[in-house]
């Protein structure tokens, strides 16, 4: 496999499973131009009858080597990817390959299984905890994942790049004819938005629902609509409504870890100085500490008596206080953290809170994307280096997360925050969270403004954010602690040693099991099988 270095000097394939990969140039690449697809599939006659099938019968529409796509919305609470694979197995199909998004521990073991025995051919999306564990170790080779984020999956489509053959979305209810949604059905099912398999529907050439409840009468709303669904599967339990969360959610309990209350504190000097909390801004703010800070500006907003213009990402509660509290214009809701009661209702009554498709949230095929009308947001990481370079994937080689939304909101966003502590440790062992070069690349370092831990800040010296006058000029004054990114690393190291021993990096191997995707499809980064342990 030959390799190329890109502009960030991170060590790239030229060439991943056979298709030829072009390495990352920048974060907003003037060349960047792609065709967009032609939908596939022909129109034949229709009568108003019933899609209702079985399985099977969808299953049999398949051949060796054909791409299946699937949603990862119900997380930890999913039970269709495994009827499908499942039943892929029992009609004998081989080298199916899946475009995912997020494979979580509620994959394992059964779909490491599938690969294993050939049913699977391959994954495209980002593996979690207990799947990265065998992403690490081989065992999904020789094919090489590829890591992307939400709208990268769009663009996919979009382009035409994956063409799916049969598209399987789990639904709490769907009508006789595909209308669906995530909002009805058994509570025990909801799930919110469908947004994130919109882009499935439009380009597969075939779509499959697979809902806990079929309707004898139209569905509304749609999420999903009947022009783009060929088949409905009765299935028992879609997925688990108790799965879908991110997380505590109790702000009570965030605020109680002293990290969280002064990683929020810091977040919220920052915005102050950088006076980018005004009447009509949007914004996007992350789980955890982010949590604070999104009740933090509620407050603010409310002490102030204007609104922001509207907040998007994974919606909770707190942004529907806000939103029913006249402290946001409008809520755009990708996708669902908390498919609770309130939120669910918001959804259905509320007619400023809008149900958005992750294609019009950030796809760069389109003609425009929600995230570039953010002013700012906020999001998490586990380490950054000195080139503000960001790792979201690997925990001292161990893979724990992905990464999701974040590189279209760090890229759309005029001023993007990123939190993390500035060291960690635990029984005995210490790490360093800002570091000299980053395990590996999820998101570059162009697009990152200001880290913030939880004493110092350090401003991207080649930040191009419009609000970073303001921030250097108020920054003292709002009592913040800056430091350059570099002291900020010596600092990071001697935190480190304070709290224990840092054991050294697992060495990589020669051999690729995953490279990371910009969200043009470039390859930011490669992650190799680490070597044995000594």
């Amino acid at each position: 496999m030959d390799f190329v270095k890109n502009a960030i000097g991170r060590r790239v394939p030229t060439e991943v499973n056979g298709v030829k990969k072009r390495p990352y140039k920048e974060a907003f690449d003037p060349s960047y131009g792609e065709t967009w697809a032609g939908r596939p599939g022909k129109a034949r006659m229709r009568h108003g009858a019933t899609k209702v099938t079985t399985l099977d019968e969808v299953v049999s529409l398949l051949k060796d080597g054909d791409w299946i796509s699937y949603p990862h919305y119900y997380r930890e609470g999913d039970h269709c990817l495994k009827l499908v694979v499942e039943t892929l197995k029992k009609h004998g199909k081989k080298n199916i390959k899946i475009l995912g998004n997020a494979f979580f521990d509620v994959c394992v073991p059964w779909l490491p299984e599938a690969i294993k025995d050939g049913t699977i051919g391959g994954l495209i999306g980002n593996c979690y905890r207990e799947m990265g564990k065998y992403l690490t170790a081989g065992e999904f080779l020789p094919w090489v994942v590829t890591g992307v984020g939400h709208g990268n999956r769009v663009r996919k489509f979009h382009t035409g790049e994956i063409k799916v053959k049969v598209a399987f979305g789990p639904v709490p209810v769907a009508d006789l004819w595909g209308n669906a949604n995530g909002l009805l059905g058994k509570s025990d099912h909801w799930v919110g938005p469908l947004g994130l398999f919109l882009a499935d529907t439009l380009w597969a050439e075939n779509t499959c629902l697979m809902a806990g409840e079929v309707s004898e009468h139209y569905v509304f709303p749609r999420s999903l609509s009947m022009c783009d669904v060929d088949y409905v599967v009765k299935v028992d339990n879609p997925g688990d409504a108790s799965g879908v969360g991110s997380g505590t959610l109790d702000i009570d309990k965030i605020r109680a870890n002293k990290f969280n209350s002064e990683i929020a504190a810091q977040v919220m000097k920052v915005m102050e100085s950088a006076e980018v909390i005004f009447d009509g801004f949007n914004f996007q703010v992350g789980s955890g500490a982010g949590l604070i800070v999104l009740d933090e500006l509620h407050k603010t907003l409310k002490a102030k008596g204007i609104k922001a213009g509207f907040a998007i990402g994974g919606c909770s509660s707190l942004h529907v206080d806000m939103l029913q509290d006249g402290c946001i214009a409008n809520l755009l809701h990708g996708q669902c953290f908390e498919p609770s009661e309130r939120v669910i209702t918001s959804m259905l009554h509320d007619y400023n809170h809008h149900e958005i498709s992750t294609g019009e949230y950030d796809d760069m095929a389109n003609k425009e994307n929600a995230v570039n009308m953010l002013d700012v947001s906020v999001l998490t990481t586990l380490e950054m280096d000195v080139n503000f370079n960001v790792n979201s994937i690997c925990a001292g080689g161990r893979i724990v997360g992905g990464i999701g939304g974040a590189q279209g909101v760090a890229a759309g966003s005029k001023m993007t925050i990123m939190f993390l502590p500035i060291a960690t440790g635990k029984e005995g062992k210490s790490f360093p969270r800002i570091v000299k070069d980053v395990y590996t690349v999820s998101l570059p370092g162009e697009v990152i403004d200001v880290a913030v831990t939880e004493e110092y800040v350090a401003f991207n010296p080649k930040s191009k954010s419009p609000y970073m006058a303001a921030l250097k000029k108020n920054a003292k004054a709002h009592g913040l602690g800056v430091v350059t990114i570099e002291e900020l690393h010596d600092l990071s190291v001697k935190k480190a040693a304070e709290m224990g021993k840092t054991p050294p990096l697992l060495e990589p191997t020669d051999t690729p099991v995953e490279v990371i995707e910009w969200r043009d499809g470039t390859l930011l980064d490669t992650l190799f099988k680490p070597a044995a342990k000594k």
